[in-house]
């Protein structure tokens, strides 16, 4: 019996002395990672396995990114940059509610210079009396698939009287590569619905679980946990980046009958909700050198014509400024404060000529001589 006490107590010791090392790696994990800072896009997103959408940002975080500088950025409480939005709209606003990915999101700038927000600033420097709001909804790494469901199910109650959603050339692509860049616990649980081409879906590299869910609430669990995951694989490497941003040249190819698919379901349910629906077709860096009609651009607006969706194409505006020498572009797809700039310039410029932000807002229509008034 003696014994046995004896091996108990040893036992509780090491249990003991074990928890107070754990404790002591937690304490000093939190120095080395701040919560004021994030060494990659994960700290800023959550895994959502209950949502159709499959993650979002992590509501309330806040920090910076070692990758992006100086650029802040803030998540509210309803998991999207920016201010929060009154739910139900109040009865004197007009909504414009954007979804997209990490360029409406407004990767490496600050939040005033993304574009749904430059879009509002201007409206409300020019037509103060239309009371326009615009809701950022982007999301990095989301696609047509994720911007569909995440418009369904949150989008719509945010009561919008025009849905934009934000075209990037990436939508067409494999989405696995900006999928793992948000979030490590996702890859095997995308549906075929996500892929533009499922027949060219790659295997998934790892597998979600619970005990690596409740690993993120501990810095030491969620460092070593990173450590292991970046030993299996070099992420986001050149050669993924090279696939994910080929452009898709078949006019009737499957990518683009699926892109066609999730928009029709965006249009439906902006519809239902007495919202309109409109496609921002954002440029790329390879598109600027061209001078001529661009078939990616072409697609896209020869899709809204089909079904009556208002279409801004930035384009030119952005070749036009290129030739001038401004730079436009951080990497092959995210646009510098100044190709934000354009792009809600040049949003506001067709959405306000063609009526699709209400008769108020026509002030903002250049040559209507009533801005501001």
């Amino acid at each position: 019996m003696r014994a046995l006490r004896l091996l108990l107590l040893r036992s509780a010791l090491v249990v003991l002395g074990a928890l107070a090392a754990l404790a002591l790696g937690e304490a000093a994990a939190r120095r080395l990672v701040p919560s004021g800072s994030f060494s990659e896009l994960r700290g800023l997103h959550e895994f959502r396995p209950d949502r159709g959408w499959l993650y979002g940002l992590r509501p309330g975080a806040e920090g910076r990114l070692s990758a992006t500088g100086d650029a802040l950025y803030r998540i509210n409480q309803d998991g999207f940059r920016g201010p929060r939005h009154a739910r139900p709209r109040p009865a004197e606003a007009t909504r414009v509610v954007v979804i997209g990915d990490s360029i409406a999101f407004g990767y490496a700038v600050e939040e005033a210079s993304a574009f749904p927000r430059v879009l509002e600033t201007q409206l409300a420097a020019l037509v103060p009396q239309a009371g326009i709001e615009v809701v950022n909804l982007g999301v990095g790494g989301y696609n047509a698939w994720n911007e569909a469901e995440l418009l369904k199910s949150v989008g719509i109650s945010y009561q919008p009287d025009l849905v934009l959603v934000q075209f990037c050339i990436n939508d067409l692509n494999d989405p696995s590569v900006h999928f793992e860049a948000q979030t490590r616990l996702l890859l095997s649980t995308i549906p075929d619905a996500a892929f533009p081409n499922p027949s060219l879906r790659r295997g998934p590299r790892h597998s979600p679980s619970r005990i690596l869910g409740w690993c993120a609430a501990s810095k030491l669990c969620a460092l070593a946990r990173d450590r292991w995951l970046a030993a299996q694989q070099t992420e986001f490497d050149d050669a993924a980046k090279r696939e994910a941003v080929v452009p898709i040249e078949s006019d009737d190819g499957p990518e683009w009958r699926w892109l066609e698919a999730r928009y029709l379901e965006m249009a439906s349910a902006a519809e239902r909700a007495g919202a309109r629906f409109a496609v921002l077709a954002f440029p790329y860096p390879a598109q600027l050198a061209g001078r001529g009609p661009d078939p990616v651009q072409e697609r896209l607006l020869a899709l809204a014509r089909r079904h009556g969706w208002a279409a801004v194409d930035p384009l030119p505006a952005f070749r036009a400024a290129h030739a001038a020498g401004t730079v436009l572009f951080l990497d092959w797809w995210h646009p510098t404060a100044a190709g934000q700039r354009i792009a809600a310039e040049e949003t506001l410029r067709v959405l306000a000529c063609s009526g699709e932000l209400g008769e108020k807002a026509r002030g903002a229509c250049p040559g209507s001589g009533t801005a501001g008034g």
